[in-house]
């Protein structure tokens, strides 16, 4: 009998590869089917254990109601493998071996024309083809005859998983960035298969010139204030539930725009044009254009309303596939967040697969017409933030980009709401590479594009966060340095920790802001602390003067306080960034310093 399996001192990124194969190998030489190839009847599979809602969409729950990144590990060398990884790659393929014929899936990120296109293969275990089945839907199909480009393996079973060495959490995510591979064990939670395959594209959109980045992206013409058309390319950065996908799938309709004419005076389809929606979640700019990665969408539908009509037309529809969504008394499915719960708390985590045609803003082409021409940050804070800016300066976008601040959302993890956290890139999906060489680079583009007299409006959006809620002045350890920094008090409101206190924009308000920026009717004017580098609106078309007071920190502070939470803000900010071994250049770090 052979050897199918290394002893766990031999196991290696190589010899697991090599043991996998093997197992499968050995099954099929032996008469065994080792695995079924992109089944036809996947749908079928899955529907066994579905919800069948009664528009006919379908839904699953999964075992655990969010990713899993306290959970995750990245092995870059094999140096850095210790005992404990060596464990779970073992008990993976002792589970290869004992299971029944594993399905095999096959797609590509990127269209086929694109620069960034890469092929991925997804192992799933059997009694999951509801994971493989809803992934496929989000990709595009594969390059025919083409070795994938990764490889995933998902065994959402708890396999004895060991601990992450030094920590109390158990290790459930391997990913081998070198080896084009990740291990999923633990969770069916499909984002892990989704956001698993997307970090192996972001380092291979990096490794053809470009930068990976959570972002959303859609277009739209808008009417300027010399009355000439102009095509907006709107790349719109966010953490998971910041409003990236509220942002990226909006769209001004004959409905909503209704509610623009009650509140301000404006029809703005008047003043927009060719609407498109390309991409919800990760993409790549590139010095020509920006390249989307899904022909699919796996969003938060958290809160759905039909105002937000794309989106509420895609989640809605028959083909719809749901996860962790709840039911209403119609059997349909909803979104309100009131019937289901997780860990004893209303679920805030409802999320569907939806296809892009199905919102009505789709056209087939997830590529952008042009280069990059407009970028949000949406960077909810609570204490010194306006509903939104304008950054001028290249070196202070970087730093916003590198300093990825947000506030915490289940969707993240349930002991992360209501926090204020620093995620560099707003993306915890990095591999291969540190941050900081693709906020280099997206410091680069800005650069020369500015040189070639390309304009990039780049704004800083206040979204979930709030315009000064309640606050307490904390001690908090920095290192060897201990600061006084700014902590929101917070209160539970149904089952859900969220901030006292403090104003924030509508939606309706944040697109109009948008809106009338891009038509150059915002007057702007240089923000209190950083000047010219950072502009803020000093009259917006339609929104009241007096609302913009409202919306305006300093309507609440004193200019004093303003600056030490800005000062505390920095210090925060830089110890996060060494703290995770960032380089970036001086002009970067220091681009928020002030007297």
């Amino acid at each position: 009998m052979e050897k199918l399996i290394p002893n766990v001192e031999e196991i290696t990124p190589d010899s697991f590869l090599n043991s996998f194969n093997s197992i499968l190998e050995y099954k099929k030489r032996v008469g065994l089917i080792p695995f079924l190839d992109n089944p036809a009847d996947l749908l079928e599979r899955a529907m066994l254990y579905a919800t069948k809602y009664n528009n006919r969409s379908l839904g699953w729950a999964s075992n655990i109601w969010s990713r899993s990144a306290a959970n995750t590990v990245v092995i870059n060398d094999t140096s850095e493998m210790k005992r404990e990884h060596k464990i779970l790659l073992l008990r993976v393929l002792e589970h290869v071996l004992a299971q029944g014929p594993l399905i095999k899936v096959d797609g590509a990120y990127g269209s086929p024309d694109s620069k960034v296109r890469m092929n991925v293969r997804v192992y799933v275990d059997p009694q999951f083809p509801d994971l493989a089945y809803r992934w496929r839907q989000l990709v595009f199909p594969p390059d025919k005859g083409k070795e994938p480009d990764a490889t995933l393996f998902v065994f959402p079973h708890y396999l004895g998983n060991p601990l992450i060495p030094g920590t109390d959490k158990l290790m459930a995510v391997v990913r081998f960035p070198n080896q084009n591979f990740t291990v999923i064990t633990l969770s069916s939670y499909q984002g892990e298969v989704k956001k698993g395959a997307l970090c192996h594209w972001i380092y291979h959109a990096y490794k053809v010139g470009c930068t990976g980045e959570h972002a959303a992206l859609r277009e739209f013409s808008v009417k300027t204030v010399d009355g000439k058309w102009r095509r907006v390319i709107l790349a719109i950065w966010g953490l998971t539930g910041s409003g990236k996908s509220t942002h990226g799938f909006y769209v001004w309709t004959e409905r909503n725009s209704e509610t623009y004419k009650k509140l301000f005076g404006i029809n703005p389809l008047e003043l927009v044009k060719d609407q498109e929606i390309k991409n919800d979640d990760i993409v790549a700019i590139c010095d020509d254009r920006v390249y989307g990665s899904e022909l699919g969408a796996w969003t938060k539908t958290e809160d759905l309303t039909p105002e937000l009509e794309a989106m509420w037309k895609g989640a809605m529809s028959p083909r719809a596939l749901h996860e962790n969504t709840e039911f209403d008394e119609r059997g349909y499915p909803s979104f309100e967040g009131k019937l289901f719960q997780y860990f004893g708390s209303p679920n805030r985590n409802a999320r569907s697969v939806i296809y892009l045609e199905d919102t009505g803003y789709f056209y087939g082409d997830v590529n952008s017409s042009g280069r990059l021409n407009a970028a949000v940050f949406l960077s909810p804070g609570y204490f010194t933030d306006f509903a939104w800016v304008k950054i001028t300066d290249p070196a202070f976008a970087a730093k916003v980009l590198a300093d990825g601040r947000t506030v915490g959302h289940a969707a993240q993890a349930k002991e992360l709401v209501g926090r204020v956290r620093f995620v560099p890139r707003f993306t915890e999906f990095t591999i291969g590479v540190k941050d900081d060489v693709h906020v280099i680079r997206f410091y680069e583009f800005l650069k020369k594009w500015k040189n070639e007299g390309h304009d990039v409006n780049i704004y800083q959006w206040n979204t979930t966060g709030r315009i000064v809620a309640k606050y307490k002045w904390v001690e908090k350890k920095l290192g060897d340095k201990t600061i006084m920094a700014p902590e929101p008090i917070l209160q539970e409101i149904n089952g859900t920790l969220k901030p006292i206190g403090g104003e924030r924009p509508l939606i309706e308000e944040t697109e109009l802001f948008l809106l009338q920026a891009e038509r150059g009717a915002v007057e702007w004017a240089p923000h209190p602390v950083w000047g010219e580098k950072v502009l803020i609106p000093k009259s917006v078309p339609g929104i009241r003067d007096e609302r913009l007071k409202q919306l305006n920190p300093l309507s609440y502070i004193s200019m004093e306080e303003f600056k030490a939470l800005l000062k505390a803000q920095m210090e925060e900010s830089k110890y996060t960034l060494q703290k995770l071994g960032l380089r970036l250049p001086p002009e970067i770090i220091n681009a928020m310093d002030f007297d």
